[in-house]
């Protein structure tokens, strides 16, 4: 891919969707809590809320819109994959 660091590339993708960055330290706490596909997605999905509003968000309010949107992408993937745990689990047991 490239030699840039990821939290690099995930501020790259935020001023070029969005605009003004937040704060290094507010990257390396969404890298410690979401996966990478999950960070890249709510910044995707921030910047289209962002336009949807003409770009009148406020940059407290990106970064909190973002950060729900990391929480709530988070706890559906850990839903998922309880579920196809419990799929995998009955269909083991009918067989």
């Amino acid at each position: 891919m490239n030699s840039q660091r990821p939290d690099e590339n995930l501020t790259i993708l935020w001023t070029s969707t969005i605009g003004e960055a937040p704060a290094p330290q507010q990257f390396s706490v969404w890298e410690t809590l979401h996966a990478p596909d999950v960070i890249c997605r709510a910044i995707i999905k921030t910047a289209i809320k962002n336009q949807t509003m003409s770009g009148m968000m406020s940059q407290d309010h990106r970064i909190r819109f973002c950060s729900k949107v990391m929480n709530t992408l988070t706890n559906e993937n850990a839903e998922h994959a309880a579920n196809r745990e419990r799929l995998k689990a009955e269909m083991e047991k009918t067989q």
